[in-house]
């Protein structure tokens, strides 16, 4: 059968190879909500309208959790590279975490050169409204008037944070009630922080709608990998490692640790996602995945470099001899590969081929798809975390306790 231009797109941006393949008779379809949010008319128009007027702005700081920043924060890194707030003027920070010191920092930052995004879908995320609270209370001391200039809020219609954005005259863009927020990377929760550092929101839509149709045409990778994933589990594979091989994928495992665990990690199911960073991780986990319990699965995920050195000899290192950094480091982690697939430890292994917005997008819905499928294999639902919100309730209801006393 002949292949259509989708797919080979698609397969000359992202190869892959699994060391064992399972049939549990998937489907091609995508009746997703996150792939509907692909389609929501005039959004990246708007975003990018808006953030036109925030560009003088070099501070630009993402206020959420889980999925409201893991996504944001993977996606910049991958195309902007780990070491942009060093390289740039214009920086990115994240509030993912209710760390006091954290917060501390962010506070010292030049609020009259600062931007805050203010991400829940739920708009009642403890962590995010009470760094709000703080965050609001200090920029109204030193903004005065012009506060709300300097904020945005990404939330659903009728929340109390859309509630305090409208009585603030602050400007809200809105998530779609039906997507949850580890499958947010195609709203605003994404989209905003990328369009503020200029990277093309067109283009990573596009990647994941090329993606989209390539799999419902007969691209299996989405397929393949769960296939392969609950096999193995189903198999006693009980821990599923990703382990990237550079440093700007290191956050994109963060989020795709979220996606697989809150999306299948129910009813007694679920793989633990465990993520691992090239070369370093090679001198701190893998005597215990060559020779501990074998429980696991490896992900391996490359990517390009976009630099590279030769490096000098040494007499007693002849065999580097004309050899670059980046051919070190790929020999690495095909020895890596090998020395786990000779004793038994079945693998994927994943390269995607370039860096720019179009693949990312493209990469991310594949995973998204994957995790969708992998729930359907396990009969469970993927787009709840019933567990999650049990937490969330006995925090709300001890710091109620705690203000009663």
């Amino acid at each position: 059968m002949r292949k259509i231009p989708e797919i080979l797109k698609i397969e000359s941006l992202i190869e892959y190879e699994f060391d064992s393949k399972y049939d549990f008779k998937l489907n091609y379809k995508t009746n997703y909500s996150f792939v509907r949010s692909l389609c929501v008319k005039d959004l990246t128009v708007n975003i990018k309208e808006f953030v036109k007027t925030k560009k003088h702005f070099n501070n630009f700081i993402q206020v959420g959790i889980g999925g409201s920043a893991l996504g944001a924060t993977a996606a910049h890194e991958f195309l902007n590279g780990i070491y942009a707030n060093h390289k740039k003027k214009k920086r990115y920070f994240v509030l993912d975490n209710i760390d006091p010191e954290r917060l501390e920092f962010i506070l010292s930052l030049d609020f009259t050169d600062t931007f805050f995004h203010i991400v829940s879908k739920s708009g009642t995320t403890t962590e995010t409204v009470a760094q709000l609270n703080v965050i609001y209370t200090k920029a109204k001391e030193i903004l005065h008037e012009n506060t709300n200039e300097h904020f945005v809020i990404t939330t659903t219609k009728g929340s109390f944070l859309y509630e305090f954005a409208e009585k603030e005259k602050i400007k809200v863009f809105c998530m779609p009630e039906d997507v949850g927020g580890r499958y947010s990377v195609f709203t605003p929760v994404v989209l905003l922080p990328l369009a503020f550092f200029d990277n093309d929101i067109d283009d990573f839509i596009e990647g994941a709608k090329t993606a989209v149709r390539a799999f419902r045409n007969g691209w299996s990778f989405p397929n393949d990998f769960a296939a392969f994933s609950i096999g193995e589990y189903k198999n006693k594979k009980d821990i599923l490692v990703m382990f990237v091989y550079k440093d700007v994928l290191y956050s994109a495992a963060d989020w795709f640790r979220q996606l697989w665990a809150e999306s299948l990690g129910k009813n007694g199911h679920g793989q633990t996602l465990v993520k691992a960073l090239g070369t370093t991780d090679q001198h701190s986990q893998l005597q215990l995945y060559r020779d501990g319990k074998k429980d696991k699965i490896v992900v391996f995920v490359d990517t390009i470099s976009l630099c590279d050195f030769e490096t000098g000899v040494f007499e007693e290192f002849e065999y580097l001899s004309k050899k670059t950094i980046s051919k070190i480091m790929q020999a690495e982690k095909e020895a890596t590969l090998k020395s786990l697939r000779e004793i038994g430890i079945n693998c994927v292994n994943i390269l995607l081929k370039r860096r720019d917005e179009f693949l990312l997008g493209a990469f991310y819905i594949s995973l998204m798809i994957a995790a969708a499928k992998a729930g359907e294999i396990l009969n469970i639902n993927p787009f709840d975390q019933p567990s999650v919100e049990f937490g969330k309730q006995y925090a709300k209801t001890l710091l109620t306790e705690e203000s009663n006393v």
